[in-house]
């Protein structure tokens, strides 16, 4: 049986249209995590009670949602080269995972605004049945906006006590 011509212009409308009608499906279906909170290196570390070693690295892995994540506390100790540049060691721009090597502790939590502030500043709850030190996360804006970003580690009276800026990464950024 042959196609003819309106047939034939139908049938190419459809092949082209179908993997287009796809790839906007696939698009619309946002990875999980979206945006990525990195500490950086922290020298010296930062004692917390969900770690044996000081922590070197806090990284919060956010989803598509804003309301559930994974925090990332990393104890291998940074290393640097001679002009104090990250080289290896923990997680970075360009610093692939060290094989074996890794001393993470890894939480499933969910994250909750508790207060809005001054300048659209917004303050989230980190929980986790496994955290026993109390995070918030200050943001100007929502998590997803790529504004200035800081983990709070609060004090058993609930005052912060520790202020670690983060860098937000990922495809909700501009």
């Amino acid at each position: 049986m042959r196609c003819s011509g309106p047939v034939v212009v139908f049938l190419f409308a459809v092949a082209c249209t179908f993997p287009c009608s796809l790839a906007v499906l696939h698009a619309s279906q946002p990875p999980t995590p979206v945006i990525e909170l990195d500490s950086g290196p922290l020298t010296p570390g930062i004692a917390l009670a969900e770690c044996s070693r000081p922590v070197h690295q806090v990284r919060v892995l956010v989803g598509a949602q804003y309301q559930r994540a994974t925090l990332i506390l990393n104890s291998s100790t940074p290393k640097f080269d001679e002009f104090g540049r990250l080289v290896g060691g923990i997680v970075g721009p360009g610093i692939r995972k060290p094989r074996g090597s890794q001393k993470e502790v890894r939480l499933q939590c969910t994250l909750e605004v508790v207060d809005k502030g001054p300048e659209n500043w917004r303050l989230y709850r980190i929980r986790s049945r496994q955290l026993k030190t109390p995070l918030r996360i200050a943001t100007k804006g929502a998590i997803g906006d790529g504004g200035p970003t800081r983990l709070l580690i609060l004090a058993a009276d609930k005052q912060v006590q520790t202020v670690v800026e983060c860098t937000p990464y990922g495809l909700a950024v501009p």
